[in-house]
């Protein structure tokens, strides 16, 4: 008799991560449970169960976690970055996590995956960190409520209740269905237009979907996982320039980008953001403090860790995960 596969559970399973996560433990022959709180476009057609409920509402947390031996929790993550009420990130991403961290305490599961963002660090100039430096972020909502939410999920582990594994992906995720990053740099880097900070020096890292899909995997499965940070990215070191410079060329036009200095842009951002919450103007503005920050200081942090503990290796190159992408731009934009 065929022994039975385990269950996993991930939150926000419809979206852009989320998603390619599930066609990933699908391929491993997992059974696949999803949270969804909306729509479930991007798993049509595949083999999961479907559970409608909310990080907010505890009830539905315990009834999706019944029979889970492993989370995944990713719900919260296409919100991430520069502009929201503080209160509502923290609502989502810590209170949201706490909850979900009960409902997986109660039902029984064995490890517990979350997904956060290096952004729970404060951007002063990183090169080659490694997982062992702060997660000090208090000024931007997003990666101040992702650091508590590490905290809480944390906090269990080391209590012996539950594993857990707090994974740390690329400033910039990209890929097909993209929410998050390319989507929003992509109406400008088809004409070939850009603004650097500082001219793009600037070093970043960077998870192409699939790849980061994959470090998930082995954060739930790997024996050598349970109570570890892992920086998952695909292990290159490109500046901001040379990332940019490379999503052109892969678009087939002529690059047209323009330089800021710093002094200029981290005003603006912060101008901006001002004015737009002192006019209550609901959306996010062209330009924000988090932004500018952002692509003002080197924010590259290692890889090392994942790569000889786990074995992990990006098995998307990168040229090939920026030609399925404009690809997938092309055809849906």
């Amino acid at each position: 008799m065929t022994a039975r596969q385990e269950l996993v559970l991930v939150t926000g399973g419809n979206g852009f991560i989320g998603s390619a996560l599930v066609r990933t433990l699908l391929a491993k022959g997992k059974r696949v449970r999803c949270l969804i709180h909306r729509s479930h476009r991007l798993l049509d057609g595949l083999d999961v169960e479907l559970v409608k409920g909310s990080l907010q509402m505890a009830s539905s947390l315990r009834a999706a976690m019944s029979g889970v031996e492993v989370v995944y929790h990713l719900a919260g993550t296409g919100k991430a970055g520069d502009w929201g009420d503080r209160d509502w990130f923290f609502s989502v991403n810590a209170g949201g996590t706490r909850r979900l961290l009960d409902a997986a305490l109660d039902g029984g599961a064995r490890r517990f995956v979350h997904l956060s963002s290096l952004a729970v660090h404060r951007f002063v100039g990183h090169v080659d960190a490694d997982e062992r430096t702060p997660a000090d972020q208090r000024h931007h909502a997003y990666g101040a409520s992702k650091a508590e939410a590490e905290h809480l999920v944390r906090a269990v582990g080391a209590a012996g209740r539950l594993q857990t594994v707090v994974v740390r992906p690329g400033f910039v995720i990209f890929g097909p269905e993209d929410t998050t990053s390319f989507v929003h740099m992509a109406p400008l880097l088809r004409k070939g237009r850009w603004s650097h900070v500082d001219g793009g020096r600037y070093l970043m890292c960077y998870s192409y979907v699939d790849n980061l899909a994959d470090g998930l995997v082995l954060a739930g499965e790997h024996e050598r996982a349970a109570g570890e940070i892992f920086n998952v990215h695909d292990g290159m070191k490109l500046s901001w320039r040379e990332f940019v410079s490379a999503v052109i060329r892969a678009f087939g036009v002529t690059e047209r980008s323009i330089s800021v200095p710093s002094f200029v842009a981290r005003p603006a951002g912060i101008g901006l953001e001002a004015l737009f919450r002192a006019l209550r103007i609901p959306k996010a503005p062209p330009i924000t403090d988090y932004r500018t920050e952002l692509a003002s200081s080197d924010l590259h942090f290692s890889s090392a860790k994942v790569e000889n503990l786990l074995g992990y290796k990006a098995r998307v190159p990168f040229e090939e995960g920026l030609a399925r992408t404009v690809a997938w731009y092309r055809e849906t934009r």
